[in-house]
């Protein structure tokens, strides 16, 4: 008498796959990509692995009004219409407080709008997916008052970092001490090549490249095996990685900020 075998139980990816509203299995996603976190503002739009459109732009205090403006623009020139789009990612920070907030809040709401899925990525992490994949890769971002968020990554087998650590803020020196005992380490994102292959603990065991021209496009790339992976988020679970409070809320702790400011910023977290 022989025994069948049981059916081994489905994965459990795959289940959160066919119990989902949105389709994965959408060989060419078509995306809008968004990057707020720092001074300048870039977006992209592609379908599978093309690039159909990008734009990149310094923003200055107009930047809520104008985003709005140049999607629909980027979506007129592509010919499509929100709809029309598979997947919507954004980069979730660090950087920038004010940014960040006005590029989340677009993000979710052409996703609720569209009924579409939102993947959010971190600026280091995207950083590492830009210039990896490597060993170990260190993320660098600009930081308030001279510092830098930095953050420590392997890769898995398909190319995207998984995080040694979570994200740290400090001093070009404070963090390259931490790393002082590790080796080869590929750095990128933050513009300080050459001294920081000079404070390598052996020649050569530290480089470093440059950040891509076009973060949303890079963004866009990382959403997509995200996507394909069933790994995406909802404008309600979507959230900002700050990593420190800014100034702003630090004052409002501390009582120093007049009651007006407060609910501005009340609303705010609101989001």
């Amino acid at each position: 008498m022989t025994n069948n075998p049981k059916p081994e139980p489905p994965d459990s990816s795959e289940e959160e796959i066919r119990n989902s509203k949105f389709d994965f299995r959408i060989s060419d996603p078509i995306i809008l990509a968004l990057d707020t976190s720092s001074k300048t503002t870039s977006m992209a739009i592609t379908r599978g692995d093309r690039v159909l459109l990008t734009y990149k732009a310094d923003f200055d205090e107009t930047r809520s009004e104008r985003l709005w403006i140049e999607i629909e623009s980027l979506l007129d020139s592509c010919d499509l219409t929100i709809k029309e789009v598979d997947l919507f990612a954004v980069c979730v920070g660090p950087g920038g407080f004010t940014g960040l907030r006005v590029g989340l809040a677009a993000a979710k709401g052409l996703a609720a709008a569209a009924g579409k899925p939102l993947v959010g990525v971190t600026s280091l992490e995207v950083l590492a997916f830009a210039g990896g994949p490597a060993p170990a890769a260190c993320a660098m971002v600009a930081a308030y008052k001279g510092d830098l968020y930095s953050q420590l990554f392997s890769f898995d087998s398909d190319g995207l970092p998984v995080p040694a650590k979570g994200p740290m803020v400090g001093t070009l020196e404070e963090t390259l001490a931490r790393l002082s005992d590790l080796r080869p380490i590929l750095f990128v994102g933050f513009d300080a090549g050459s001294v920081i292959e000079d404070r390598a603990p052996a020649p050569g065991s530290w480089t470093t490249v440059q950040p891509p021209d076009c973060l949303a496009e890079s963004i866009a790339r990382l959403a997509r095996v995200r996507f394909a992976r069933g790994e995406v988020d909802t404008p309600e679970s979507l959230r900002a990685c700050y990593v420190r409070q800014a100034e702003a809320e630090i004052n409002l702790a501390k009582g120093l900020l007049g009651s007006k400011i407060k609910r501005v910023l009340g609303r705010e977290e609101a989001v």
